[in-house]
């Protein structure tokens, strides 16, 4: 005789979900948030945090030992003009670097892991469009790095103020120097996200990503030079707007009226130029973006 097994029903009911219902901007916040903790290193072991902040640090800690030092030289006798602060533009010739560098080594971990995990497809999968992943990735790197650029300058506009002889004074007739600020640090932010992420797109290796980012960087800057060296009028003028670090220099100092600094070409045509690409870009990274959702 066969025996057959007891079997057992059990009424759990209907649970409807009783959770938060977010809509579609809670959701690019979402994505913007986990882009800032990211690119920080929040969140993550301590080997995750080395990167990010010793390269803010590399962008920081200059202009506070300079204020260290201009302070230390007005405490003595000395003659003020013995040493000067940097203007505003001439600290971008060398925060580039570091900024570069930042963009580089730590925008690709916004998108290449979710690129080499198959997340794209869980994002597609979602309510959820490429234009709010990409969106979404770019304002959280593009935060970060924006205020890596501007927070030195900041500095810089605050120890200015309270070393004048009247800090109201000083604030009335200077007022114009915060909003060209944050235009240059923008500027800046816009173009380096732009260009890690783009490079990032292609790869879900981080390290190809970072190279291909340095890498443009370098070739623009040795085209310029090659431009210089062996042409003349438009054509040289024309290649030297390859070079994205000194470009975006040139355009820092159209941005602060530093009108005695030699420019192969306008300081505006800089400007637009930069605006251009860092569009360009962009574009075409929700192009690649959509791709890869569509498998």
């Amino acid at each position: 005789m066969s025996t057959v097994g007891a079997g057992e029903i059990f009424d759990l009911g209907y649970q409807p979900y009783e959770g938060e219902r977010t809509d579609r901007w809670a959701r690019r916040r979402a994505i913007w948030r986990d882009g800032i903790r990211v690119s920080l290193g929040l969140g993550r072991g301590a080997s995750a945090k080395i990167g990010p902040w010793l390269l803010i640090a590399f962008a920081f800690v200059p202009a506070a030992v300079l204020i260290v030092i201009a302070a230390f030289m007005g405490s003595v006798a000395t003659d003020p003009d013995d040493f000067e602060l940097p203007s505003y533009a001439e600290y971008y010739e060398f925060a580039v670097v570091p900024l570069g560098l930042f963009a580089a080594v730590v925008a690709p971990l916004l998108l290449c892991p979710d690129r080499r995990d198959g997340v794209l497809a869980l994002y597609g999968a979602r309510p959820i469009t490429p234009l709010d992943y990409v969106a979404s990735r770019w304002a959280g790197f593009f935060t970060v790095i924006t205020a890596v650029a501007c927070i030195p300058e900041a500095v810089f506009l605050v120890w200015n103020a309270l070393d004048a002889e009247s800090t109201g004074t000083w604030l009335r007739d200077n007022w114009d120097i915060l909003p060209r600020l944050v235009a240059a640090g923008v500027l800046a932010g816009a173009v380096f996200t732009s260009l890690a992420l783009f490079a990032a797109s292609f790869t879900g290796r981080r390290a190809y990503a970072s190279i291909g980012t340095v890498a443009t960087l370098f070739i623009g800057s040795a085209i310029r030079g090659i431009a210089e060296d062996n042409f003349t009028g438009s054509l040289a003028d024309a290649l030297s707007l390859a070079a994205l670090p000194q470009v975006l220099v040139d355009a820092v100092r159209f941005i602060f009226g530093d009108e005695e600094a030699q420019r192969p070409v306008p300081g505006a045509v800089s400007t637009l130029w930069l605006v251009a690409v860092a569009v360009a870009l962009s574009a075409l990274l929700l192009r690649r973006t959509r791709r890869l959702v569509r498998g």
